[in-house]
């Protein structure tokens, strides 16, 4: 467990570290119990299964360094070339399958094309740790969306749209994906500056009910 908190900290992949909660548990029946064969097959398969997900974290964390936005110029410049390399990869924000189901609708009064992109994007801010774009893209895509609702603002969704945990959740994003927002966008340059952390712009629980949303509201 140290190990997993120290790979946490120093290579920043908290998202594959919460991806190694599907595994399935190891169950050998109890302490004085001779497990079957079924069981002791099943046990193997599993903790070879994680050994080799831990193994390849390492691949992973480096990968993803270089896509950090500070290493992407880095490398730009070591180059001598006016071009960025990414390779990386990691959790998706947005669910892919929410991406292809807004794709997939085709609506006379709303074109989608802008709001898909604001989505991809989404992925890729969060895939190199620009935490600065994901909580603009955020904004955007609450500033976006409200004429689906039949609305003028966001505000007016999150007051009148759907029940109470709806209602609360909307109106968690339109306040934090502003607030948020507003903070990185109109602050002026001090002595000292901190940057966002994932924490701080993470609305993708919020976010994929609004998507989920608009897909039951456009699609035939």
């Amino acid at each position: 467990m140290s190990s997993l908190r120290g790979l946490s900290k120093d290579f920043r992949i908290r998202g594959w570290l919460q991806s190694g909660q599907r595994f399935s548990s190891v169950e050998l029946g109890l302490p004085l119990e001779t497990p079957s064969q079924l069981k002791r097959t099943l046990a193997e398969q599993r903790i070879d299964e994680r050994l080799r997900w831990l193994a390849g974290l390492p691949t992973k964390a480096a990968l993803r360094a270089m896509a950090m936005p500070q290493e992407v110029n880095k490398q730009s410049l070591e180059t001598g070339r006016r071009e960025v390399k990414l390779t990386t990869t990691s959790r998706a924000v947005v669910d892919p399958a929410r991406i292809e189901a807004l794709r997939s609708i085709s609506h006379p009064d709303y074109d989608l094309t802008k709001l898909i992109r604001f989505c991809e994007e989404l992925n890729l801010a969060f895939a190199t740790e620009s935490y600065l774009s994901m909580a603009m893209l955020t904004r955007a895509i609450v500033d976006h969306v409200p004429p689906i609702f039949g609305k003028q603002s966001f505000a007016e969704v999150a007051s009148h749209h759907g029940g109470a945990t709806m209602k609360r959740e909307f109106n968690n994003l339109h306040t934090t994906s502003r607030n948020i927002a507003d903070l990185h966008l109109h602050s002026k340059i001090g002595r000292k500056e901190v940057l966002p952390t994932i924490t701080q712009v993470d609305s993708s629980n919020s976010l994929d009910i609004l998507l989920a949303e608009i897909i039951v509201i456009l699609s035939p």
